[in-house]
């Protein structure tokens, strides 16, 4: 595994687990439940960026309450500024939300950063689940209108390569393509659930289907670290 400066850093961007649970209840309806889902998610993708040695930002420890308040883009944008500002020089921006993000995407957008690259993630729908920058992101010049990009919104991913490209030249677009959670018929199995992270996966995947509903649909679980066939009750529209 290469080994990358500690002026590479991951801001492992997110809202506090409660608020994110209000807005995305994946686990069902009781809260709580919800709750435990985004705290787990958080902790997977932590567990994932330290396994690529690299050093995690939470933007948990830069925004407060009130900033947390603020349009998405601001939210984001605030976020990643104040991580620069602490000296790193080239910053990798991924959410809590795509537990198919692998440890190798994270080394490939490191490694594409230290080549003078900006590297991004794109999403099934049009979003993003990566996100590369690096110093020339501080400019006021270079970063008007970053906040007013069109987040949350299935334009994302086509307006933001176009902002990058017109102000820091071509992206490095990352092989892989994942698709974010934000909603039930987004849950789905995959390589996610079993490998190096299967201890963090697993409880994510308890809490999903012990949702207990009348409709009972095949999908496919983990054993022992295998993909196996089997079915699961889960609410409609749940598995690929």
């Amino acid at each position: 595994m290469p080994v990358f400066p500690l002026s590479t850093a991951v801001l492992l961007f997110s809202r506090p687990a409660c608020w994110t649970a209000a807005g995305k209840k994946l686990a069902g309806s009781r809260m709580a439940r919800n709750q435990r889902l985004w705290e787990r998610m958080t902790e997977l993708t932590g567990a994932k960026i330290q396994a690529a040695g690299l050093v995690c930002v939470r933007s948990g420890t830069l925004l407060t309450a009130a900033d947390y308040t603020r349009p998405f883009g601001e939210q984001l944008q605030l976020a990643m500024s104040r991580t620069l500002a602490r000296g790193y020089n080239q910053l990798i921006i991924v959410g809590d939300d795509c537990p198919d993000l692998r440890v190798s995407d994270l080394l490939t957008a490191a490694t594409r950063l230290q080549q003078g690259q900006l590297p991004i993630g794109y999403d099934r729908r049009g979003g993003i689940y990566l996100l590369g920058v690096d110093q020339r992101f501080l400019n006021p010049d270079s970063s008007e209108g970053f906040s007013a990009l069109p987040w949350q919104n299935e334009g994302l991913a086509s307006a933001l390569t176009h902002f990058l490209t017109d102000r820091f030249g071509p992206v490095a677009e990352l092989a892989a393509v994942w698709r974010d959670w934000n909603e039930r018929t987004d849950v789905h199995v995959g390589q996610w659930l079993s490998g190096s992270f299967a201890y963090l996966a697993g409880p994510i995947w308890s809490l999903l289907i012990s949702i207990r509903t009348h409709y009972f649909l095949p999908t496919r679980y983990v054993i022992t670290g295998r993909l196996v066939q089997g079915a699961l009750r889960a609410p409609p529209g749940f598995g690929r």
